[in-house]
């Protein structure tokens, strides 16, 4: 199978392949779906931490020899089992990942891929937590959440792209302030966000490409936050396939 030019990259930094089963699926909303998968040797060799990602190859729906990558966050870890989910949204139209995602059975295989997760919890916690994401990356947003003391504020600002997006479960915090905003472009999340003090916070967002690109500049330059306490990550494209 050719993983094409990102195989290779993932190959020279030394990433390492590990064999995925699929053990059970449970649908949380009609496009939002958790998946459980064993993994012995995964744990074995990494540290789970919320947010950690794996990447999953998927064969080409079109029957070539192409495998195609898409990355996961970890929603839960079970070390001692050699055991993990994920939480899915099953895009239309339906790219490999949906695909394979929908016909998938208990037994069947995938291979993973992982290099490492750039985001860690900060040490010691901030003041609070300015989170903004979408569907894709709210598997992330969740570990977060349920990673963040009782008594540290959340400011929430979830972009959506349907009334689909809105049904999918955020993950519950005493101090939560959830905001849901509509997407009608790139610049929708920038146009929501509070423009306030936040000194002492910490600001992690994840989403489409463009998106992210115009909020990284305008969480530096409007919202003030440096690098230490800013972590940025696009999780797709709006011009990708799924």
């Amino acid at each position: 199978m050719s993983r094409g030019l990102t195989g290779l990259v993932l190959k020279g930094y030394g990433a390492r392949d590990y064999a995925l089963t699929l053990l059970s699926k449970q649908t949380i909303t009609p496009h939002f779906v958790r998946f459980r998968f064993a993994s012995p040797a995964l744990f074995q060799e990494i540290e789970w931490h919320p947010a950690t990602w794996l990447r999953f190859w998927f064969p080409d729906p079109a029957g070539s020899t192409r495998e195609w990558q898409r990355a996961y966050t970890l929603v839960a870890a079970y070390p001692e089992q050699g055991e993990f989910e994920i939480d899915v949204l099953l895009h239309q139209p339906p790219g490999p990942a949906t695909v394979w995602f929908e016909a998938a059975k208990a037994g069947d295989k995938l291979t993973g891929t992982f290099l490492g997760s750039r985001f860690r919890m900060p040490q010691p916690e901030p003041a609070g937590f300015l989170l903004v994401g979408d569907a894709c990356s709210t598997p992330a947003l969740n570990n977060i959440i349920a990673a963040t003391q009782p008594t540290t504020p959340l400011e929430v600002y979830l972009e959506s792209s349907s009334p689909q997006d809105d049904a999918i479960p955020v993950a519950t915090h005493p101090l939560l302030n959830l905001q849901r905003v509509p997407r009608r472009g790139p610049e929708s999340l920038l146009a929501a966000i509070e423009r306030r003090p936040r000194a002492g916070w910490f600001a992690w967002a994840a989403g489409e490409a463009g998106t992210m690109k115009l909020l990284h500049k305008a969480l530096k330059t409007e919202h003030g936050f440096d690098k230490d306490s800013l972590h940025v990550q696009s999780y797709w494209s709006e011009t990708g396939k799924h």
